[in-house]
């Protein structure tokens, strides 16, 4: 072991809460970013060639859009939010999850919009040994390509699943049935909701997230281009969810994360 899995080792045995330090985390991930940015920019203008809108509020046209990707071209425009999403989510859990629930269970999470599993890999390899994820996706030859992906942990196994359905809820397990409210320790959004949601949509994500989340538990939530970091603050305080911390993958990130405990 490392000494730097040695130190984050002694700090959750010392007060019980997950650490995954970005500096440590991120070397699991992509790390040239200049080559993700080529690749990114190259497919984004091929897929306007095609007439292909992903950048759009619509679910419907985004729907279509994913829908008429391949995987590979969907990794390579999602190619920056994934760099990020080694340094960011990293920062957003660290400290706030304990290693493990009061009842002893795993630590269960839902990473909303996972595409081919990106994001989700991040929450597999960050959660404690045991903890369950489930991946939500709307397009289902993406959901596809993300069961078919490995999530490797850093310390033992995480249970991945994933189901076919919206981020604006209802959220349901993998046989279908709604999931119970505070069920949940952790809801992960990554380039979904400040790309994608507004008006209605917004709300009923936002009143999922807060019904599903146990007392104590950790809403990862993004802003963008559809809704700021402020607005998305006042939306989901009015919810019983706190603000507890902005992350970002680097100074210039304009987006990130806001994450949120809920009361």
């Amino acid at each position: 072991m490392s000494a730097s899995a040695l130190r984050t080792a002694a700090a959750e045995a010392s007060d019980g809460l997950l650490r995954c330090p970005p500096g440590e985390v991120k070397g699991a991930g992509p790390g040239n970013l200049l080559a993700v940015v080529w690749r990114q920019w190259r497919t984004e203008r091929a897929l306007r060639a095609r007439g292909v809108d992903f950048r759009s509020a619509d679910p419907v046209r985004v729907e279509a859009a994913y829908a008429a990707m391949s995987a590979e071209e969907f990794d390579a425009i999602n190619g920056r939010q994934a760099w990020a999403n080694w340094r960011t989510i990293p920062a957003s859990l660290d400290g706030l999850l304990p290693v493990a629930r009061p009842d002893g269970g795993p630590l269960r999470a839902v990473d909303l919009g996972c595409g081919t599993g990106g994001s989700t890999a991040v929450l597999a390899y960050c959660l404690p040994d045991g903890s369950e994820v489930t991946g939500v996706e709307f397009a289902a030859p993406l959901v596809a390509v993300a069961r078919r992906r490995q999530y490797p942990n850093r310390t033992g196994r995480c249970t991945v699943r994933f189901v076919e359905g919206s981020a604006v809820g209802p959220l349901t397990d993998a046989d279908g049935a709604p999931l119970a409210d505070g069920s949940l320790d952790l809801v992960n959004s990554s380039g979904v909701i400040g790309h994608h949601l507004t008006g209605g949509d917004l709300n009923a994500c936002l009143d999922e997230t807060a019904r599903v989340l146990r007392p104590g538990g950790v809403a990862a939530l993004d802003p963008g281009p559809c809704v700021s970091a402020d607005r998305l603050t006042e939306r989901a305080t009015a919810r019983g969810l706190r603000r507890q911390r902005r992350t970002r993958s680097n100074p210039l990130d304009r987006c990130g994360q806001v994450v949120f405990v809920r009361e």
